[in-house]
């Protein structure tokens, strides 16, 4: 178990008390079912169950209303990889340093798997393979979590498929109808309509958590002469690229603009994100993060 290996190993190096209490406290988990405990009521999302409707909360409302029922179980997380060749591409790079965008995907899933796995809880994943999109079931297994994280390696060679965001995104909401910890790994997005209402609906029907992984800046790479590929295209970047700062100044705003947007969407949902560059923050940063949700609960 390679991979899982690796992750545990940097886990416990960086912050070992930590990672054994991360998950604390947060196996209420909520789930429809009549028989269990009734916790609150939201909106309805297309997808949920019509005999979770609360009837008179609706008609005093006005509005389609659900109820969530509590039950005190093992809870399931699920690990929503938007794997593809994009993810072969470089998310960080220094003189003599290169971070690749599915190892820092492939230790941040592991991460987040392995100490589910510690609290006793399953881990399932949802991915685009070589067969299209698929929905591994939740398993509470190690020797199951490295496959899954072999399987996103797999999925992020330079010959793989494109990634299929949007499509990914549905398929998670009809595969997992029970309230999960979904944590969505997914590419330097573009916050547009679309995605913004994918993520609405996961919202709603789990308690959500979005990781993005940064695209590395394609004129630092050029500006020190070295020779750089687009994985997309296939092609060699071009080599002017790196000798008008001006190019430089407008990609650097363009990609700011973006991450604002996307944070200021997930603020809007109140879910928590990281993004993330650098391999050897991935995980202190991840740290703080869940760290920061389980303080916040």
């Amino acid at each position: 178990m390679a991979l899982l290996t690796r992750v545990r190993t940097r886990a416990e190096l960086i912050a070992r008390r930590r990672v054994r209490t991360l998950l604390d406290g947060r196996h209420a988990s909520t789930v429809h079912s009549r028989s269990l405990d009734f916790s609150d009521l939201r909106a309805y999302v297309p997808g949920d169950d019509v005999a979770d409707i609360d009837w008179k909360a609706t008609a005093r409302h006005g509005d389609l209303l659900v109820k969530r029922h509590v039950a005190e179980r093992k809870a399931v997380v699920m690990l929503v990889v938007d794997t593809g060749r994009e993810l072969a591409a470089a998310s960080h790079w220094a003189p003599g340093t290169t971070d690749l965008k599915r190892d820092v995907a492939v230790t941040a899933a592991g991460l987040l798997g392995w100490i589910a796995l510690r609290a006793g809880d399953h881990v399932g994943m949802v991915h685009t393979g070589p067969h299209g999109l698929t929905a591994t079931r939740p398993s509470t297994r190690e020797v199951a979590l490295e496959r899954m994280l072999e399987a996103v390696v797999q999925s992020c060679e330079p010959d793989a498929g494109a990634q299929r965001t949007l499509e990914l995104l549905d398929h998670a909401a009809g595969a997992m109808r029970r309230r999960t910890l979904m944590v969505l790994v997914l590419g330097d997005v573009e916050p547009d309509t679309a995605l913004e209402h994918r993520l609405v609906r996961l919202a709603a029907q789990h308690e959500l958590v979005v990781l993005t992984v940064a695209d590395v800046d394609p004129t630092a790479i050029a500006r020190r002469g070295v020779s750089a590929t687009d994985v997309v295209a296939a092609r060699p970047v071009p080599g002017f690229v790196g000798a008008h700062p001006v190019l430089a100044a407008e990609l650097a705003a363009a990609d700011a603009d973006r991450h604002e947007r996307l944070d200021a969407a997930l603020r809007r949902l109140g879910v928590p994100h990281v993004r993330l560059a650098r391999l050897e923050d991935a995980i202190p940063d991840l740290l703080s993060l869940m760290e920061g949700r389980r303080r916040g609960r």
